[in-house]
């Protein structure tokens, strides 16, 4: 399954397929684009353990249970405009670091 999600200054997009699982936001102006499932942010929401590697990498692979679960809360962290909105501004922080290099049209 695939979410998406229109923010202020940012698209989001769960992608929840099989056993993968990863948060793509797309900066609207620029167009350049990032996975951020890895974000300090998001893994607090998901309530996942920093130190585990697996939860280090752009995309997840795990468990279909677990995929389902991380791709609900993350359509209701991503639905409410308060967390949105912090979120965007902890990507803008992110993006003007220069730690954004892919673009899409």
């Amino acid at each position: 399954m695939i979410v998406s999600i229109q923010g202020k200054k940012y698209n989001f997009e769960i992608v929840a397929v099989d056993d993968c699982f990863y948060i793509k936001a797309k900066h609207k102006f620029t167009g350049r684009f990032s996975c951020i499932n890895n974000l300090n942010t998001i893994l607090s929401a998901l309530k996942v353990n920093v130190d585990d590697e697996k939860f280090g990498d752009s995309f997840w692979i795990l468990s279909k249970n677990k995929v389902r679960k991380f791709e609900k809360v993350a359509r209701e962290i991503l639905s409410h405009k308060e967390f949105r909105d912090y979120l965007e501004e902890k990507l803008d922080e992110d993006r003007e670091c220069g730690e954004w290099e892919n673009i899409e049209k």
